[in-house]
Order: C-alpha cells, then sequence, then structure tokens
C-alpha cells in the first residue's frame, strides 16, 4: 500500500484537529467560565441555578457571603463559591447543579464561626433544595452567628463567694447611671440564654431587648434583671428534689440559698434596688421554670413574684404537683406559668397534653391556695409553641407584662 505524501497527511490531521475544536466548542456561547455546563456523576449534564441572597443590615461592610453545601465538601470560604453583591444589597451566584438532585447549604462570610442562623440567634438545620434547570431562588439570611445582640446596658461581673465565681450579667434600665431611683430586680436562670446570641447555647430570649421596648412605650416601670449563668451542675442546682435517674440530683435549696445569701446582697450593694421580696423576682425556663416555681412557693419572704414558663413538673414524678397542693402560699403575691401545646415538637406526642395536665394541676392548686386566675395567677397555654428559647422570647413580653405591672400597678401586691 502506498504512502499518502507528507502533505496529504499534514491535511488530514489540520482537518481533524479543527473538527475537534469545533465540537468542543458547541453550546458554550458566552457563559463565562465559571459558569460552563458539565457532566455530573452518571453523565447527566448539569444546568444553572442561581442563588439569590439577603443578609441582615448589621452585616459587616467589606466581607463576602459564601454559599457551602454537600455539593462542594462543605467548606465554608471556597473561592469558587462567593457570592457577587447587587447594587439592592441582594448577594447572587449562579451554580452548576445537576437537576433533580436534592442538596444541603447553608450561607456563611467565610468561615463556620460566621455561618447563618435563626432569628434569634439558634442553630438552624442545613437548607435543602432540588434545583430546577434554570431556576432563581431566593433566600434570608436571619442572623450570623458571630454578630451579638446586645441592647441597652447589659454588664458582665463574677463574684467568688457566689457558685466560685459564676458569671452573672446584669441588664441596666434606661438612665440609671444618670439617676438616683431604685429597682425591683428580676433574677433569671440560664444567663447566657437570655441576653446575647453569641454566649447562648441555644438561642436567646431577648430579654434585654424587651425590657427596652416596654420599658420605652411606657408600657412596664424600669427593672433590673440579673441573669445568672448556668454551670455543669444545672441539674442538680434547678432541682428541688433527687429523682432516680439523675445522679445527684436535688440541690436546689443550697442554689437558692446562695442567691439569696450571697449574691442578693452583692447585688443589693452594687446597684441601686428595691430590697423587699415584692420587688424581688425569680424566672426561668424549664427546669428553670421548676426551681422557680418551687423557689416562690418555699422561699415566698424572698421572691415574691415568679414565672415559669415550659416548667419541667414532671420532674420527680411530678412532685410539684403535690407540693404545690400541699405548701401555703406565704406571702407570694404573684404568679406566671406557662406551657406549650407541641413541647416535644412532635404534635402526635403524648407527653404534650401530659406537660398541659401538670400546668393545669398546679394551677388548680394554686387557685385553692386562694391565688385569683388572671389577677394573682396567669396560667398560658401557647397554642403549637414547642419547648425553645424562640418561643420563650415571643411570650416574654407578656411575663413582664403581668410580673412587673403597669407604672400604676407596678407595687400593687
Amino acid at each position: 500500500m502506498r504512502t499518502p505524501p507528507p502533505v496529504v497527511v499534514a491535511l488530514v490531521v489540520a482537518l481533524a484537529l479543527l473538527a475537534a475544536l469545533v465540537l468542543a466548542g458547541c453550546g458554550r456561547g458566552v457563559s463565562p467560565a465559571s459558569h460552563v455546563l458539565a457532566p455530573s456523576r452518571g453523565g447527566v449534564v448539569n444546568a444553572a441555578v442561581t442563588f439569590r441572597v439577603s443578609v441582615p443590615a448589621a452585616t459587616p461592610a467589606g466581607g463576602t457571603v459564601y454559599v457551602a453545601g454537600d455539593f462542594q465538601g462543605w467548606n465554608p470560604g471556597s473561592a469558587a463559591h462567593a457570592l457577587v453583591k447587587q447594587p439592592d444589597g441582594r448577594w447572587t451566584i449562579t451554580l452548576d447543579l445537576t437537576p433533580g438532585t436534592p442538596i444541603q447549604f447553608k450561607f456563611t462570610r467565610g468561615t463556620w464561626t460566621t455561618v447563618e442562623k435563626g432569628a434569634s440567634g439558634e442553630e438552624i438545620a442545613n437548607r435543602t433544595l432540588t434545583p430546577a434547570a434554570g431556576a432563581t431562588y431566593d433566600f434570608t439570611v436571619q442572623h450570623w452567628a458571630d454578630l451579638g445582640t446586645l441592647a441597652g446596658d447589659v454588664r458582665t461581673f463574677t463574684y467568688a463567694p457566689f457558685l466560685s465565681g459564676r458569671t452573672i450579667r446584669v441588664y441596666l434600665p434606661p438612665g440609671y447611671d444618670a439617676g438616683t431611683q431604685r429597682y425591683p430586680v428580676l433574677y433569671m436562670h440560664d444567663g447566657q440564654n437570655l441576653f446575647d446570641v453569641r454566649t447562648s447555647f441555644a438561642g436567646e430570649w431577648k430579654v434585654d431587648e424587651t425590657c427596652e421596648a416596654l420599658i420605652g412605650s411606657g408600657e412596664i416601670p424600669p427593672l433590673i434583671v440579673v441573669g445568672i449563668d448556668n454551670g455543669a451542675a444545672r441539674i442538680a442546682e434547678y432541682t428541688p428534689w433527687p429523682d432516680a435517674g439523675y445522679s445527684g440530683s436535688g440541690q436546689a435549696e443550697s442554689y437558692l440559698q446562695a442567691i439569696a445569701t450571697v449574691l442578693k446582697p452583692e447585688i443589693d450593694r452594687r446597684y441601686r434596688t428595691l430590697t423587699s421580696s415584692n420587688y424581688t423576682w425569680m424566672a426561668g425556663s424549664s427546669l428553670g421554670g421548676l426551681v422557680s416555681t418551687y423557689a416562690g412557693l418555699a422561699h415566698s419572704d424572698v421572691f415574691g413574684r415568679i414565672a415559669a414558663l415550659s416548667p419541667s413538673y414532671w420532674w420527680a414524678n411530678r412532685a410539684m404537683v403535690g407540693f404545690a397542693t400541699a405548701h401555703a402560699r406565704g406571702t407570694l403575691r404573684r404568679v406566671y406559668q406557662d406551657m406549650g401545646t407541641n413541647e416535644s415538637g412532635n404534635a402526635s406526642d403524648p407527653s404534650n397534653a401530659a406537660y398541659v395536665n401538670d400546668l393545669r394541676l398546679v394551677r388548680d392548686a394554686l387557685i385553692a391556695d386562694g391565688f385569683t386566675l388572671d389577677v394573682a395567677l396567669k396560667s398560658v397555654e401557647a397554642a403549637g409553641h414547642t419547648h425553645s428559647e424562640t418561643y420563650w422570647a415571643m411570650r416574654f413580653p407578656d411575663v413582664l407584662r403581668f410580673l412587673v405591672g403597669t407604672p400604676v400597678t407596678a407595687g400593687v401586691p
């Protein structure tokens, strides 16, 4: 067989190369290189999907928003997944994703310490999406993990004689430093969760924001709020009776004595307080609600008004029901208690009804002991609410309205 002349071989090779280049360029149009559609696993062709993201007004200037997900190895600061800020303030990115294949993702500002959070600073589940080819999706970031949420004057200190130097967080009302007025004091448990999302472990109550709003509008008179951080012995400190399922539990008496005899005198020394039991109050949620109800019944000479949100009345075989039934009212003046009707988060869970029933039993015991419903006693069943800081924050304004009263009725027992 004759060998083709060199010029023919060269021509054939050139034509082959030209054909390959033409085929490789088909369908690309003028798309940017980072958005070129490429075959995904299984040979399915990816498609362009656009995300548009609104971020909080407090988002620091000069930073960048990123998307991190299972489609890119959960890298919170991948340069290839940085969004671009638009003139309207939103951030956008166009991704090459497989249509019909679900993805999980979150937005960050480059690290997991700046990942997005819920409106109250709580953890949120991964976002999920089953993208459609060519679609545009809008998202809103409620909060960033590293942004604080302090409002007003919140001061922090430790006092060595109190529970080995437990951290104390104190909210002072507007105008405190400029005046001479004395104020009632509300002692609250789980202090990390009250004021600032950065210190909370499950979202915050927005106590400072609520106080600022209600005091500023004149709905309630000013007060001081003292948040007591929880510690490793939280269950022991917040439980009045031992429970066989929890080793070391049932040490609330010692905890309350430390508040009454060590912390309260120091608070009264540092700040301008009204010191009588009618102006010394206590509030908490869950086990913090349990210990607050106990404190009001067992130590009404110290804590004259109490609030218990989603209280754990189930503790120690529902010992609180019997205690409230048997214990005299003393000088306890006001009691607020509430329970969500979906505490467990599962609407079909029968324990939800049991929690509400326990609330009603304590309510009835207090009424039998002389409390007038909706006057000295408020018992709320919050429809659909679950056991979470988000809902406690939502109910807290009504807690203060009842506990504190109006500027006219505030000092009335």
